[in-house]
């Protein structure tokens, strides 16, 4: 599996109207459809796509590092209920995926690929939001996943892992992803797919907040350390 999409309810429209309530991942992501809908002005001034515009979509090329990181972020879940409004390093199972990407590093997992130049630093986004009761959730998800799938493909596997989780009774939510490079991350804000999901985000939340985390490999501890992106 070339990346992972965790959700509880994140299905394909087909799945819904068939009242499929989970998602089924597939084996690889499916090929990007990007509906014909010119991005509003709104898409312009949404903070997903202000913090950077870039010219161009950087590429990613192969780590061990970040390979083990990937299978490791396998085993992300939630540890507290309160983990959409709650601490993002304290609401997760950070201590599982290092348990993990301390068993791939041993086993010498990707041992072929090149290391992964300088600190072993990945890039974290975390969004978290309120969403009106009349937003249209459906059309806001199947835009979410299109922009996530064409993040994964233009960039050559960038995304490491993408997780949306359904809405509790207050109508929060939290969505995550993790990339192998803030750099990478910040270069394809501007596509297409991402400018349609930006646009029906200005209308679908009351409030929402992103916030930046660094994940660091500790050698030293042996474990993954979380802290805002400064």
């Amino acid at each position: 599996m070339p990346f992972v999409l965790i959700s509880d309810t994140y299905p394909t429209r087909e799945q819904v109207e068939n009242g499929a309530k989970e998602l089924v991942v597939d084996s690889k992501p499916k090929k990007l459809t990007v509906h014909p809908r010119a991005p509003s002005d709104s898409a312009k001034e949404c903070p997903l796509h202000s913090d950077h515009q870039a010219t161009q979509v950087l590429k990613y090329w192969p780590t061990k590092e970040d390979e083990r990181m990937r299978q490791a972020l396998k085993q992300l879940r939630t540890t507290r209920k309160d983990f959409r409004t709650g601490d993002y390093a304290q609401c997760f199972s950070w201590d599982e995926i290092s348990k993990e990407y301390r068993r791939l590093e041993a086993a010498d997992s990707h041992g072929q690929l090149p290391g992964k130049p300088g600190d072993l630093v990945w890039y974290a986004v975390v969004f978290r939001s309120k969403r009106k009761v009349e937003c249209n959730n459906l059309d806001l998800f199947m835009a979410d996943k299109e922009a996530y799938e064409e993040a994964y493909e233009i960039t050559n596997g960038a995304l490491l892992v993408y997780w949306y989780t359904d809405l509790d009774e207050d109508h929060n939510c939290l969505a995550t992803c993790v990339w192998t490079s803030r750099d990478i991350a910040r270069s394809v804000n501007s596509q297409p797919a991402h400018r349609i999901a930006a646009a029906l985000a200005a209308d679908s939340y009351e409030h929402y907040k992103i916030d930046r985390y660094r994940i660091q490999w500790s050698t030293e501890k042996s474990t993954l350390d979380l802290s805002p992106w400064q």
